[in-house]
């Protein structure tokens, strides 16, 4: 079994290129059949909302790309309960077309149980 990476991804999809930069990252390691699991967590459970339209702050929006992951063999990630419910969420509010979404809520075994952790 080769070694396992997890794509950490923490931060709100705009204000910044981290959040599309991590996608990207995913993107391109898949390409090279290294795809790792995602885990949104913080604010990054804010780039699983649907509806986003950054157009009038100049950003593209990331539902393509997330939509695009299990193109690329990335077919399950991971959500925070946590992080949803102290925003107000639930997985019935984040969008689907992307990988299957899985609620997690001890995060630290999660993590501790990859080789690789990239932090976005």
């Amino acid at each position: 079994m080769g070694k396992r990476s997890l794509a950490l991804c923490r931060q709100a999809p705009y204000g910044n290129a981290l959040a599309r930069e991590g996608l990207e990252a995913v993107l391109a390691a898949s390409a090279l059949e290294q795809a790792p699991d995602l885990l949104f967590s913080g604010d990054g459970v804010f780039q699983l909302l649907p509806g986003q339209e950054p157009d009038g702050i100049g950003q593209k929006n990331l539902q393509r790309n997330l939509q695009a992951l299990p193109i690329f063999d990335i077919e399950r990630a991971y959500v925070c309960e946590h992080s949803l419910s102290q925003r107000g969420l639930s997985l019935d509010d984040l969008a689907t077309g992307g990988p299957a979404l899985h609620p997690v809520s001890d995060i630290g075994k999660l993590i501790s149980s990859y080789d690789t952790v990239l932090s976005f």
